[in-house]
């Protein structure tokens, strides 16, 4: 059986399908567990609640599962606990989105007119 802190680095690896970096590395996986009715349950908390990713990324995390030979429910619930924030990430993702000339909200000072 594999446990939770396995479960959370398989779909933590899936990759967002706009960016080169896995869902834990962008602070947006919040929970992979297996409940006691052996079903899965996936919250992701994204940046955008309108991004036209989210089939693509709710079928990779499902495909990735089934690879792994996972053949149980799967619940993906896009709706997490609190707003994502770009302070989520890694640094290294932080620092990777910046040098492709990618602005990180928390990047703009408050002179600027946006919350850091």
């Amino acid at each position: 059986m594999v446990t939770q802190e396995e479960l959370f680095s398989l779909i933590g690896s899936v990759r967002d399908p706009h960016l080169p970096f896995g869902l834990a590395e962008l602070g947006m996986l919040e929970r992979a567990a297996i409940t006691d009715s052996h079903a899965i349950e996936i919250v992701v908390n994204i940046p955008c609640h309108h991004c036209p990713g989210l089939q693509v990324l709710q079928d990779d995390i499902e495909a990735t599962l089934r690879a792994a030979g996972f053949s149980q429910d799967i619940s993906v619930s896009f709706e997490g606990s609190g707003p994502w924030l770009p302070t989520d990430m890694s640094d290294r993702a932080r620092a990777a989105l910046r040098k492709a000339g990618i602005q990180i909200n928390s990047d703009i000072s408050d002179s600027e007119g946006a919350a850091t």
